[in-house]
Parts: C-alpha cells; sequence; structure tokens
C-alpha cells in the first residue's frame, strides 16, 4: 500500500523497472506508489506521465497516488480514474495557512467521489534535535491524527493514516477506530527497532516517523495483533548511499525485499500469526484500497499470488537487493522464511528467486478487474 518508486528525476534513487523487481522478489504482486516525486504528481499531466512511465517499466501491478494539486483544475475525473487514492503530507502542506481553503477543497472532493485519503499524520511540531538531524515528537503524530479524524468526520471522505510509530498515536487512533470507517498500517522497522538501534545503526536507521521506543514498539504490536492497525506496509524508501550517509542523512530506506521475509519471521517466532500475516499484507489491504478482484485465493479472483518456503534460513544482504539502494537497518539480520514464487495473473514473474517476468507486464490496478 505504500512504496516510493521514485523515477522522473530521481531515477538515480529507484524506478519502475527496479523498484518492481524487488516488490516481485519480496513477494509483492501490487504496490501503491507515492506522489512525493520530482516533478510530484500533483496535475492530470504529470499523472498521466506517471501512468505511461509505469506502465512501459512494470514487473507488478501497481496502483498511483495522487498529491494534492495547486489548483482545484486539477481535480478531474481523470485523476479517479487512474489514481488509487489521495495522499497528505499533514507536516508540509496541511497546515499550511495559505492552503487552508485548497485543502478543504481537495478532501472535499475526495468524499465526493470516495477516493481513499492516506495521511502522512505529523504536525510539524513538537521536534527534538538529535545528532541526525530534528525528529517530530509522539506528540506531533497523536495530535495530527486528532485532527485529521476530526476532518473526516466533518467532510466524510475516507481516511487510512500511515505508518503509525507511536503508543500515543496508536492510543488515538484505536479511539477514533471506534468512532469512525478508519483503517491504518504500520511498518516492520516500528514492530521490530527502536531508538536504541539508531544509536547502534546509525544513519541508516533514520526514518519518518522516527524509530521510538521498545514500549512503543510492543503497543504497536499488540494492536495489530488484535486487528485494530489493519495493515502492515513496507514503507520502501530508496536513496543513493551518498543521501543516507549526507548530513543530516535521507529518511527511510528500501524495505520491499525485506518486509516478507521479517514478517514470516514473527510468525515462526509466534509474534504473529500465519492469518495476520495474510491479513495485514494481503487481503485487508486489497479491500481498503478498493480492489475487489485482489487479494483472496477463491474462484473468480485474479491470479495474483506469492508462494512462500516457511523453513529456508537465511541473513538479509543488502549488497544482493534488486533494489538501487544497497542499505538496510536489518542488514544481517537472520530470518526464517522467504518468497519463492510470486505470480501476477497468472504469470510468474519471480521463480526460485530469479525474475523471470518481462518488463511491462504490470498494470495499473485502476484499470482493470
Amino acid at each position: 500500500m505504500h512504496v516510493h518508486l521514485r523515477d522522473f528525476k530521481l531515477d538515480y534513487k529507484e524506478d519502475f523497472e527496479t523498484g518492481t523487481m524487488a516488490a516481485a522478489m519480496g513477494g509483492f504482486t501490487v504496490v501503491c506508489d507515492m506522489p512525493n516525486t520530482i516533478p510530484p504528481i500533483n496535475k492530470p499531466s504529470v499523472l498521466r506521465k506517471r501512468e505511461k512511465i509505469a506502465r512501459k517499466k512494470s514487473f507488478v501491478d501497481y496502483g498511483l497516488y495522487y498529491g494534492v494539486p495547486k489548483k482545484l483544475e486539477h481535480l478531474t475525473e481523470e485523476v479517479v480514474d487512474l489514481a488509487i487514492g489521495l495522499k497528505i503530507f499533514m507536516h508540509r502542506e496541511f497546515y499550511s495557512q495559505e492552503n487552508q481553503e485548497l485543502m478543504r477543497k481537495t478532501l472535499d472532493f475526495a468524499s465526493r467521489k470516495n477516493m481513499l485519503v492516506v495521511a502522512h499524520a505529523e504536525r510539524p511540531e513538537p521536534v527534538r534535535q538529535t545528532e541526525f538531524g530534528p525528529i517530530r515528537l509522539p506528540e506531533a503524530e497523536a495530535g495530527a491524527i486528532e485532527d485529521i479524524t476530526e476532518l473526516s468526520s466533518k467532510v466524510g471522505f475516507k481516511l487510512h493514516v500511515t505508518h503509525i510509530s507511536s503508543t500515543r498515536g496508536a492510543e488515538i487512533f484505536s479511539k477514533k477506530k471506534s468512532l469512525l470507517p478508519l483503517t491504518g498500517d504500520t511498518c516492520p522497522h516500528y514492530l521490530l527497532l527502536t531508538e536504541k538501534d539508531v544509536e547502534k545503526i546509525g544513519k541508516i536507521a533514520r526514518v519518518e516517523p522516527s524509530l521510538r521506543s521498545e514500549r512503543d514498539r510492543k503497543f504497536l504490536l499488540e494492536k495489530l495483533q488484535k486487528g485494530v492497525i489493519d495493515c502492515v506496509t513496507s514503507d520502501h524508501a530508496p536513496h543513493s548511499l551518498e543521501e543516507k550517509l549526507a548530513d543530516p542523512p535521507a529518511s527511510g530506506f528500501p524495505s520491499l525485499e525485506t518486509t516478507v521475509p521479517l514478517l514470516l519471521t514473527m510468525v515462526k517466532k509466534d509474534m504473529l500469526r500465519l492469518e495476520d500475516f495474510v491479513r495485514t499484507c494481503s487481503s485487508r489491504p486489497a479491500r481498503i484500497l478498493g480492489l475487489k478482484h485482489l487479494g483472496e485465493i477463491k474462484e473468480g479472483i485474479t491470479a495474483n499470488l506469492t508462494v512462500v518456503d516457511l523453513e529456508k534460513e537465511w541473513k538479509i544482504d543488502p549488497s544482493n537487493f534488486i533494489s538501487k539502494a544497497k542499505f538496510s537497518p536489518f542488514a544481517g539480520t537472520k530470518v526464517i522464511g522467504v518468497p519463492i514464487a510470486t505470480l501476477v495473473r497468472g504469470k510468474l514473474v519471480m521463480f526460485e528467486r530469479e525474475i523471470v517476468g518481462r518488463r511491462g507486464w504490470g498494470r495499473n490496478v485502476k484499470t482493470f478487474g
């Protein structure tokens, strides 16, 4: 549900070819791409260009998110037809005074067109200074979830809160979910790593929202196990190594090739049930995105399938990633479980850890099914 495949002027970090090959290697049959590109995907003309590039290069199926536009005229039926949803980076645009009317009308458009709104829920403050630059505190996440859910209740748009990272954020999310048709996700790094790991690993572990405490980690896992948090997303965010080691370091890291093995290892260690893994990575994301033809194995459903070996033991080695980003905070981690085949619409794309599909096989999930 949440990847950054870069491309356009950032294709040195990743593009649809390497990103969707990484997805296939990681066992994902669909990836939904975020709009914070250069240029940003917030005009129909840019969305059309994005679709053209994705269709030409993709090995797996894809969805495209649309960003908050600069002009109301850029909210068109074409956006509804091509985009899987709208993305709001709250700390960048939601609280801007000059942007308030446009933001409200964008969310009203989403409500009228029944488009999913995915929110990176953090207020700009409070922040804490660290050796790797400023990080927003859990209060910033909790406050933003309060703000966006309150607006959702008034305007009526379908809201998904992405990469929930803290106890405070998850508590507010849980409370609001009892009142609203609200969904949300977290990521493997929030379930397995803490701020102590940032101290050990260094700049490679820098991410937004930042890694939190051991208490936060345990609380998020509990909420995921109970089904309060609906999904696990990779937040695949590739950068060049030079950007990652800069001062301050770029935020995020490649995750498409590590998410499934990490979660399968959690299943092996009884931290998650196998049905939790299927629910959070397949059936719930498909329902949230409105993809009725995906996410299950039954007659009449598109044959997007992942085959996994639940017993294979191996060690994560970023130098072997297909992604252009060859680093990970999980480098050297021993995992149990690996995808061994990925089928997209009935065709093998990855088999026995080799890409066997063809470039251009992927299709926009909004335009078929």
